[in-house]
């Protein structure tokens, strides 16, 4: 993985670079940002940049230990990812085992801890050790979707490297490119993803993200026609996918946001469903503001409960009915 091939995060490839070109890197950084925009990704490329002999600034791609790490097999590089829903003390323990070696064929080692915020307080502690006092020539890059669940400690010896979702035109062009998208299908993905070129690359591998919006839109044409027994159909069809559910009531709050942006703008580069506009256009026409803000509402709602595990069905029927009465 090299630094050209992160889509995004010029800002921060910057800082990287610039310790690397003076030979001046911190002994642990924590990649921040949300789930999908490229932490393991960045901090891969970063630890290729590190680990690589021929390289300065970006690791050459294809030395014996840049075709390890791309391999996987890197006896300098390590990964930990949760085992479950935490990364366990034991985990943190073989680690600073291993790290006590010295490298045993690159100049330095690099350890990425994912998800990090998910350690137990007793590996979290093990690990605040090891920040602490380092080993020589170890570097550990941590990732986080929420640092503050990290303990204040750890963050405090750690250089930050925010990451802020990427542009729809990047993630188009990535999808098009390396991906080989079609034109069309990439600007949709990409404006779908909300800045993630992750979940772009999940829609366009298993090809559930337009299939998934496809359901939010058959779903807003039921309400919009108002039948009772078709809603009350739907809602009892949910309970038996309520692992797409989540994500379909995202693609539903989508729709209607981008008819209030319609309704209250007419930016067509504001809307999110562009492939679209003909009909979101046809369907905003007898609208009203508070008609929109209040299916929002109910839908914002709906998926509140869905997390917290309240009955399935019972929460479709109300929500259904619901925008179909404000309808």
């Amino acid at each position: 993985m090299l630094f050209s091939e992160v889509v995004g995060h010029a800002q921060a490839k910057k800082i990287l670079q610039n310790a690397l070109a003076g030979r001046r890197a911190a002994h642990a950084y924590l990649f921040n940002g949300p789930a999908g925009v490229g932490k393991t990704t960045l901090a891969t490329a970063f630890a290729a940049a590190l680990l690589c002999g021929h390289g300065v600034t970006e690791a050459c791609g294809s030395c014996p230990i840049c075709r390890k790490i791309a391999g996987q097999n890197c006896p300098d590089f390590f990964t930990l990812v949760p085992t479950g829903n935490n990364i366990k003390i034991e985990q943190v323990r073989e680690l600073q085992k291993k790290a006590r070696f010295k490298p045993y064929e690159a100049a330095a080692k690099v350890y990425i801890i994912n998800q990090a915020e998910t350690m137990t307080v007793e590996a979290a502690n093990c690990l605040l050790k090891i920040l602490e006092d380092p080993p020589v020539n170890t570097i550990f890059l941590l990732t986080a979707v929420n640092q503050y669940r990290l303990l204040p400690t750890i963050i405090s010896r750690c250089q930050l490297v925010p990451l802020t979702r990427v542009s729809q035109e990047e993630i188009g062009e990535m999808l098009i490119k390396k991906y080989g998208v079609d034109g069309e299908k990439a600007a949709v993905l990409a404006s779908l993803c909300d800045g993630l070129p992750g979940v772009a690359v999940q829609m366009a591998a298993s090809g559930k993200g337009l299939d998934i919006r496809e359901s939010a839109f058959q779903l807003a044409e039921q309400i919009t026609n108002e039948n009772v027994s078709q809603l009350l159909k739907a809602a009892e069809d949910f309970e038996k996918k309520k692992d797409l559910l989540p994500e379909i009531l995202e693609q539903l709050l989508l729709w209607y946001r981008d008819q209030l942006i319609w309704l209250q703008t007419g930016e067509e580069n504001l809307v999110v469903n562009i492939d679209k506009l003909v009909h979101l256009k046809n369907s905003t026409a007898s609208l009203s503001r508070d008609q929109l803000i209040r299916s929002i509402t109910n839908i914002i709602e709906a998926k509140n409960h869905i997390g917290r595990n309240v009955n399935t069905r019972l929460v479709m029927e109300v929500l259904l009915l619901r925008l179909a009465r404000i309808a």
